[in-house]
């Protein structure tokens, strides 16, 4: 991990994305030590920051203690019924001078991403950012290359066009 994050929470609520990210944070901290074996001292900070965490975003006792500066999201609205809940948790979990920074596609492709812009709008947040993702973000993000797969669980992704949003606290 390349950041100076004191923390870094990896979140979801389903069990098996929730393992993936924990098996994933083992491998990533394995392959640390295999890299890094002649120093481990530099690998502990690390994998003592990173944590995966189930998190129901309308249950506040599963969220952490601490506020934090940056939440990130990735096409988390699908319906205008989740509003709610997520501008709950974006603005319970940041610190007053925090940045929510969310990738998903364009307007219209999922039903409340307007409903979301304006609720945050009333919660206090502005939209400091509203940025067409460049090309490299509809890439094939497998590391084995395999186009084929990588249509069969990401079919949208070549094909959809992104926006990068920043919010802040006005």
């Amino acid at each position: 991990m390349y950041s100076a994050a004191k923390s870094v929470y990896l979140t979801d609520l389903n069990p098996v994305t929730m393992n993936n990210m924990k098996y994933n944070i083992d491998l990533n901290s394995n392959h640390y030590k295999e890299q890094h074996s002649e120093n481990t001292n530099t690998m502990l900070p690390w994998v003592e920051r990173v944590k995966a965490m189930s998190i129901d975003w309308g249950d506040e006792s599963t969220w952490p203690d601490e506020k934090i500066d940056y939440v990130l999201g990735s096409d988390l609205i699908y319906q205008k019924s989740i509003v709610p809940l997520l501008k709950n948790v974006v603005n319970g979990l940041l610190k007053t001078d925090g940045s929510f920074l969310y990738v998903c596609p364009e307007e219209g492709a999922r039903d409340g991403l307007i409903e979301f812009i304006a609720a945050m709008s009333r919660e206090g947040f502005k939209c400091v950012t509203q940025d067409l993702a460049p090309p490299l973000f509809r890439s094939n993000p497998l590391s084995n290359g395999d186009d084929e797969e990588a249509f069969l669980h990401f079919h949208e992704l070549p094909v959809t066009d992104y926006r990068l949003y920043e919010f802040r606290r006005c």
